[in-house]
């Protein structure tokens, strides 16, 4: 039987000056989840969708080592990792990537990478009013 492929998706949540989730972030996790689906992830893990949409006021309460915490345990679940661009300046997300790496929990493949990549780098040029040769 063929394992299940699920991946968990890292990158920054919380915008420096604000403290809370930037809107250009929100999207490029959901642009990732729907580009990974499509390449046959079986199921996306977006820690985002609980602690910024859900639950924000629990984020609040119960604070960041213990947010942190639960979405390594969902990390912990997964097979692969995909990290976002920009993944380096987020303190949760190097974290993740750390334990990953650790617990031999796979990154998503280069060649699938560069698809992504390229597609979330337009994403991003668009909102910044930069456009992109083709």
């Amino acid at each position: 039987m063929k394992q299940k492929k699920r991946v968990y998706i890292s990158g920054p949540m919380t915008d420096p000056e604000t403290g809370g989730v930037s809107a250009e972030d929100l999207l490029l996790f959901w642009k990732a989840e729907d580009l990974l689906r499509n390449h046959g992830y079986d199921d996306v893990v977006i820690p985002v969708r609980v602690w910024a949409c859900k639950f924000p006021w629990l984020y609040r309460m119960v604070g960041y080592r213990l947010t942190l915490l639960y979405d390594i345990w969902l990390l912990m679940r997964c097979t692969h990792i995909y990290k976002l661009p920009r993944w380096q300046q987020s303190r949760g997300a190097n974290i993740e990537s750390c334990v990953a790496y650790h617990f031999k929990i796979c990154p998503v493949p280069q060649s699938d990478i560069k698809k992504l990549d390229k597609r979330l780098a337009k994403l991003q040029e668009k909102w910044n009013g930069k456009t992109t040769k083709d």
